[in-house]
C-alpha cells in the first residue's frame, strides 16, 4: 500500500453510523471521508453506504482493516454537473441489500469543488487521468475496509461511464463486474475533433473559461432533442420532478470550463478507440443499460454499439439492456424500481453477491 493510500485510509472513520441515511433497518448509516486526488490540487469527498449487517463488525480504530464481509462492494461514478448525493436512494438500496457502497464528487463537482465557481473546473490535460487515477484510490481505500474475497463492481453514469470505460483497460483487473449506464459513443475521431477545439480555447481563453460554443456542442444540445420540453433538462427524466429537483440544486447544471471540456472530450475519445475495446479485461463482466429514449445515447443507438464493439473485441460476457421510453437518468426514471432490481439481479447472477 502506497503512503498515500495509508494515510487517505486512516482517514476513514471507525463507526459506520456517522450519518443517519436510513429510513430502514437493513442500512446502517453512511461515512464521509476526504482523499488527495491525482490532479494535484483537490481533495476528493467520498462516501461509504454501510449495511446494517455490518454495524457491528467495523473495526474499532486502529484495528486491522479488510474484516468486513459484505455480499459486495458497488462503487459508484458519478455523471457530469451533478454530485454523488443524488444516488443515495440507489446507495441505501444496494445497501439494504447487504452491499457496501462506495462513491467519490469527482474533481470540479459537489464537496470536492468546494466553492461554487469552482464547479465545472478540470485541468486541460491532467483531468481525464485524475479522475481514472482518483476512481482507482477509491477502490484501493474501499477494499481496504473488506475481506480479500468480496467481489467488488464498478457502475459509472453518463460522463461516470465514460471515465469507467477508460479505467478498465487499465485498473480492471480483478473486478466481478462494471455496469455502464447511460454512456456516449461518439466516434473516437469525432471526440478528438472536440477535445482539440476544447484545449485551443483553453489555450487561448484560460482553462476556467466557459465557452457557450463547447456548452452548446455537448449537454446543451440534449435539451433540444426532447419535443416539447418544459425545461432545459427535461432529456433527463420524464417524471418532471427530476429536472426540476435539478434546476434547484445549486451544485447541479453548472457550464464546464474549456479545461472541463477537454477532460470530458478526451474520456470520450478513450472509451471509444478499439484499443480501448480490445484492452479491457475478458474476465470482467460488462452490463451495458440506457434508456432508449436518451438523447446522450443516440436512444439507444449508441449503447448498442458499443456494446457490439466490446463483443467484436472478443468479449463474450456482455450484456445490453434498454428500457423502453427512458430518458438518460434511468436510476431517476419512471419505473426506476426496475432498473434497481435488474441490476442487483445481474450482479447477483454472476455470482458476484455471494461472499
Amino acid at each position: 500500500m502506497s503512503d498515500t493510500a495509508s494515510a487517505a485510509a486512516a482517514a476513514i472513520p471507525p463507526s459506520p453510523a456517522v450519518v443517519d441515511c436510513a429510513s430502514a433497518d437493513a442500512v446502517a448509516g453512511r461515512v464521509d471521508f476526504t482523499f488527495p486526488s491525482a490532479d494535484g490540487e483537490s481533495e476528493v469527498h467520498a462516501v461509504l453506504w454501510i449495511p446494517a449487517s455490518l454495524a457491528d463488525d467495523r473495526p474499532a480504530a486502529g484495528a486491522a482493516l479488510g474484516t468486513l464481509r459484505p455480499r459486495g462492494v458497488v462503487q459508484l461514478v458519478h455523471g457530469m454537473a451533478e454530485h454523488i448525493d443524488r444516488y443515495e436512494p440507489f446507495a441505501r438500496f444496494l445497501a439494504s441489500r447487504g452491499y457496501l457502497v462506495a462513491g467519490p464528487d469527482h474533481v470540479g463537482h459537489g464537496t470536492t469543488a468546494g466553492r461554487p465557481e469552482r464547479r465545472g473546473r478540470m485541468h486541460p490535460t491532467r483531468g481525464a487521468g485524475a479522475l481514472v487515477a482518483d476512481v482507482q484510490m477509491l477502490r484501493t481505500l474501499a477494499a481496504q475496509q473488506v475481506a480479500p474475497e468480496v467481489p467488488y463492481v464498478i457502475f459509472g453514469h453518463s460522463m461516470g461511464s465514460l471515465v469507467l470505460r477508460s479505467y478498465l483497460p487499465r485498473f480492471g483487473e480483478g473486478l466481478a463486474g462494471a455496469v455502464v449506464c447511460g454512456t456516449a459513443n461518439q466516434p473516437a475521431a469525432v471526440a478528438a475533433a472536440g477535445n482539440r477545439l476544447a484545449r485551443a480555447i483553453a489555450a487561448v481563453r484560460g482553462a476556467d473559461y466557459r465557452s457557450r460554443l463547447l456548452h452548446s456542442l455537448a449537454d446543451g444540445a440534449y435539451s433540444r432533442a426532447i419535443k416539447d420540453a418544459r425545461t432545459p433538462f427535461d432529456w433527463l427524466s420524464r417524471d418532471p420532478a427530476v429536472p426540476h429537483a435539478f434546476m434547484e440544486d445549486e451544485a447541479c447544471g453548472f457550464m464546464f470550463s474549456a479545461g472541463a471540456y477537454a477532460t470530458l472530450t478526451e474520456l470520450a475519445a478513450t472509451a471509444n478507440a478499439p484499443a480501448t475495446y480490445r484492452a479491457t479485461p475478458r474476465s470482467v463482466p460488462l452490463l451495458f443499460i440506457s434508456g432508449d429514449a436518451d438523447p446522450v445515447g443516440t436512444n439507444g443507438k449508441g449503447v448498442a454499439q458499443a456494446a457490439a464493439s466490446m463483443k467484436q473485441a472478443g468479449h463474450e460476457n456482455v450484456t445490453l439492456k434498454l428500457y423502453k421510453a427512458m430518458r438518460h437518468e434511468i436510476l431517476n426514471e419512471i419505473g426506476k424500481e426496475d432498473v434497481y432490481n435488474d441490476i442487483l439481479q445481474w450482479i447477483e447472477q454472476h455470482n458476484h453477491g455471494k461472499a
